[in-house]
């Protein structure tokens, strides 16, 4: 098919992140880690050691990024030969929410683009253009899916009155309710079992 073995490993590579991430203790403390760490630490995790742990596999990955770089899609290492496309893969993380799926399927459209991009080079548009549409799209993709998440965000929450938020947090078994009053002001008044603190 004239695919690089590193193309097929990506495919695995993606079933082995959601496996290990949502099906193994040792994602969960990870996942746990990257959300809250002083919750996690709380519990007994050891934020310090998962980190590490993370890092050290984030590292293998983009090593083996690297090794795709320079061995499969250009023959040789050459020197600025990534060109910013750790920027695109940045976009496409937040974009799939962390989600091994999800990057997988951002990471599909960006290389769409690309692809068309590279496509586009045969044709006489200028090469400066041709060479920016991925990260324009990038930007103009982020931006449109930045917004329709935030519009969901604020139907999600109910109940709001000029700009009341509300929130309820259980702190072992006392309930805690916060009322942001204004939240463009920074007042604020939170009220544990109907006492003022």
């Amino acid at each position: 098919s004239g695919q690089s073995r590193l193309t097929y490993l990506s495919f695995l590579a993606v079933v082995f992140c959601y496996v290990f991430l949502y099906k193994t203790p040792i994602g969960l403390r990870i996942r746990a880690v990257g959300k809250n760490p002083g919750a996690a630490s709380s519990v007994g995790i050891n934020v310090l050691k998962t980190r590490y742990l993370s890092a050290g596999i984030a590292g293998a990955f983009a090593g083996l990024g690297g090794v795709f770089m320079s061995m499969a899609y250009i023959s040789n290492f050459t020197r600025d030969m990534v060109a910013g496309r750790g920027f695109i893969g940045m976009a496409a993380e937040g974009m799939g929410r962390g989600n091994p799926i999800g990057v997988f399927l951002s990471s599909l459209l960006f290389g769409a683009v690309d692809s068309l991009a590279i496509r586009l080079q045969g044709m006489n548009l200028p090469t400066r253009l041709v060479q920016a549409i991925p990260y324009i799209i990038t930007i103009v993709v982020i931006t449109v899916y930045s917004h329709i998440d935030n519009l969901k965000k604020k139907k999600a929450v109910t109940g709001v009155k000029n700009d009341e938020i509300k929130m309820k947090r259980v702190v072992g078994n006392q309930t805690l309710f916060i009322f942001f009053v204004d939240v463009y002001k920074n007042e604020h008044k939170c009220i544990l079992l109907n006492v003022k603190c």
